[in-house]
């Protein structure tokens, strides 16, 4: 019996292992929270660029004479903005541009962005995350 308490003893004091054991643990801890950080990084990209495109899309409408004229000015613009960032996928673009339904002055250009070209698809389809992200933007006809 003294043998095999010795014999415990003296492996309870070896060190040697000891660090490779507690990276092995705390690794996939970093791991996923480092792949959390990039792929809501991404979501913060896709999110701040389809509202630049939206609003840059919005102001491009002031130009237009008529209904028909503000929307392809809008649409062109849209184009244009997510053709140019370096963040969004111009085929999971959706553009929609069109006189508010409410007051005819206002009009509204909304951009709909598919999500699962994002870096959000590296987690699992367990996590609830959004599919589509929607910006829109509003500019008044004819000033205040």
């Amino acid at each position: 019996m003294p043998a095999s308490r010795s014999l415990v003893a003296a492996f309870a004091r070896q060190r040697s292992g000891s660090a490779a054991v507690e990276f092995a643990i705390v690794a996939p801890v970093l791991l996923a929270i480092l792949l959390g950080i990039i792929a809501f990084g991404s979501y913060l990209g896709a999110a701040h660029s389809l509202q630049n495109a939206a609003s840059e899309s919005a102001r491009a409408a002031v130009a237009g004479l008529d209904s028909a004229e503000r929307v392809a000015l809008a649409t062109s613009a849209a184009q244009r903005s997510v053709v140019a960032s370096t963040i969004l996928r111009p085929d999971a673009v959706t553009i929609e541009a069109k006189p508010d339904t409410g007051d005819p002055d206002i009009f509204t250009v909304t951009l709909r962005y598919d999500l699962k070209t994002t870096l959000l698809n590296v987690f699992p389809r367990s996590v609830p995350l959004p599919q589509t992200l929607s910006r829109s933007a509003s500019i008044r006809r004819g000033g205040l």
